[in-house]
């Protein structure tokens, strides 16, 4: 070999390692594409692209939203109102609260009480009668599409 040839040596092997590099991503990663986007002619996304997945994923069911203080701290014969916030999906109907607390706690509101619209707040009153750690108890009673849900909710209430 001439010293032209063998100068141009690492070039040639430079290029060929190139192209053989091109073509090993060019076919290992178009069949990912091709996944992607394969059998949706039109909407460009197939139907293993995230995008697509999301519309295939169950819907979760409504539930209803309650929103109180899970722990409140207060000092004996002092009286208390903890706001309950709720939110009611459509599909609820004839949902009651039962109210009921431990023994150091007296309930000054109503023991039970219907929600009768889709959102809002009422509030439960109680005073501390003996210090300790006490429990309020919130049981929502419901029917869902003629089914019976019950929901729980506890507030720690700490008096000293």
């Amino acid at each position: 070999m001439s010293r032209a040839t063998t100068h141009n040596l690492p070039f040639i092997l430079r290029k060929r390692f190139v192209i053989g590099l091109m073509c090993f991503f060019t076919t290992s990663f178009s069949g990912v594409g091709c996944e992607l986007h394969a059998g949706m002619e039109g909407m460009g996304f197939g139907f293993q692209h995230p995008l697509m997945q999301q519309h295939l994923a169950p819907k979760r069911d409504a539930v209803i939203g309650l929103r109180i203080d899970r722990k409140r701290t207060m000092q004996q014969n002092e009286s208390l109102d903890i706001p309950l916030r709720f939110t009611v999906p459509p599909s609820y109907e004839q949902i009651n609260v039962d109210v009921t607390t431990s023994d150091g706690l007296a309930l000054l509101s109503q023991e039970r009480f219907k929600i009768n619209s889709a959102m809002g707040k009422e509030n439960i009153s109680f005073k501390a009668l003996s210090q300790g750690t006490h429990e309020l108890t919130l049981k929502v009673y419901a029917l869902k599409s003629n089914v019976p849900v019950t929901y729980t909710r506890k507030v720690k209430v700490i008096v000293s």
